[in-house]
């Protein structure tokens, strides 16, 4: 199992944190080749050794630029992307995650949403090459340090905010943070997108051979070094095991023609997994079920769109563990044309399942007019 670590103990943003995958050896044409797959005119990076003190790693330094884009606009460039779905779907959802933060923060919808100074080139470019960095290394997990926290206030394009940030500690709600007596921004909101996308809510960092160490230099020049580490290495350990949040409730005062549509939004706002099935109700009414999958980060979120979205007047919330596969996402090129497939992966890295994306089956069946069962026959032994 591939464990990413990340020791944060000076601060973590997000160049900071792909200067550190640079520094463990991640190539800089990885990034660069990803990045010319962009309409746009990107500034430059250029990686180069610097020293801090004692400590010598990676700075990146990125040229200069006014190229300030909508949510919209990041989210297009990101969907439409030819790059791995792993990479696209990571850089969607640090994205989804900052938005949602500044949102909540800001008390405003997200179609409102104006980002400021997270609307920068600077940081399409941090989450794409952060993905990047996690693909290219193969990490299965990330786990993190306790994260610090500096005092005093931050100038910002919104006014004088508080240090760290409103967005910065919604973002982080449910880790350890340690605030310090330090005057700077230690933790900045996309590296703390970072933290809250990759690392899970597990048990601590399990035993591990260390392959790789990485640092990152970032550009507060002080006593302390302004560096962050990071580790890459291997764990025999399973650590699958992850806490979940179960939502549900008992309806029977719904038109059942909604309950579809319901599930979908609920789905759309960052549930895991919609179920509902029937159940028999008081006085024998039958009712449906509404059982909802969610991450601790997501749960007030979808308590607040289950109310809004049904009848209920009341939920049952109770916390689960799941255990799950490693899962991967590749194109295959067949007969037929590229069709996706997932494949799941055991402890040990031996894959042990497959499966082919229904979408793409139906879309291919569609366009050949050819039975989806006989199409999808087809392609299981192709493939």
């Amino acid at each position: 199992m591939k464990i990413l670590y990340i020791d944060p103990i000076f601060g973590i943003s997000g160049d900071m944190v792909i200067s550190a995958l640079i520094d463990a050896g991640l190539p800089v044409y990885e990034l660069t080749s990803m990045l010319k797959k962009i309409p746009l005119s990107l500034p430059s990076i250029e990686p180069e050794k610097r020293k801090q003190r004692i400590m010598e790693g990676t700075f990146l330094r990125i040229e200069d630029s006014d190229i300030h884009l909508s949510v919209k606009e990041m989210e297009h460039i990101i969907d439409t992307l030819e790059e791995k779905e792993r990479i696209k779907k990571d850089a969607s959802a640090m994205l989804k995650i900052i938005c949602n933060a500044e949102s909540e923060v800001h008390g405003i919808s997200k179609d409102d949403l104006h980002l400021h100074e997270l609307s920068h080139i600077d940081t399409l470019i941090d989450l794409l090459c952060i993905a990047r960095g996690i693909e290219y290394f193969q990490i299965n997990e990330v786990f993190c340090g306790p994260i610090p926290m500096g005092r005093g206030t931050i100038k910002t394009q919104h006014g004088i905010i508080p240090n760290p940030s409103p967005a910065t500690v919604k973002i982080l709600t449910g880790f350890d943070v340690l605030f310090v007596d330090e005057s700077l921004e230690l933790t900045t909101p996309t590296g703390a997108t970072v933290i809250r996308h990759y690392v899970h809510e597990r048990k601590s960092v399990p035993p591990f051979t260390i392959e790789k160490i990485g640092y990152g230099i970032g550009s507060y020049n002080t006593e302390k070094p302004d560096v962050l580490r990071i580790f890459i290495g291997k764990s025999d350990e399973p650590i699958y095991d992850e806490e979940i949040w179960v939502i549900e409730s008992d309806i029977d005062d719904m038109d059942m023609e909604y309950v579809g549509a319901i599930a979908d939004k609920i789905r759309q706002e960052g549930a895991l997994d919609v179920l509902y099935f029937p159940v028999y109700m008081k006085k024998g009414r039958i009712g449906i079920r509404l059982s909802i999958i969610v991450t601790a980060y997501e749960l007030n979120h979808i308590i607040d769109c289950v109310f809004l979205v049904t009848s209920t007047f009341g939920l049952r919330i109770k916390k689960e563990k799941r255990r799950i596969l490693q899962r991967e996402e590749r194109v295959v090129t067949t007969t037929y044309g590229p069709v996706r497939v997932k494949y799941g992966y055991n402890c040990s890295g031996k894959a042990i399942k497959r499966h082919i994306e229904f979408e793409d089956i139906r879309r291919i069946a569609d366009e050949k007019n050819i039975p989806y069962s006989f199409l999808l026959q087809a392609l299981q032994k192709e493939i």
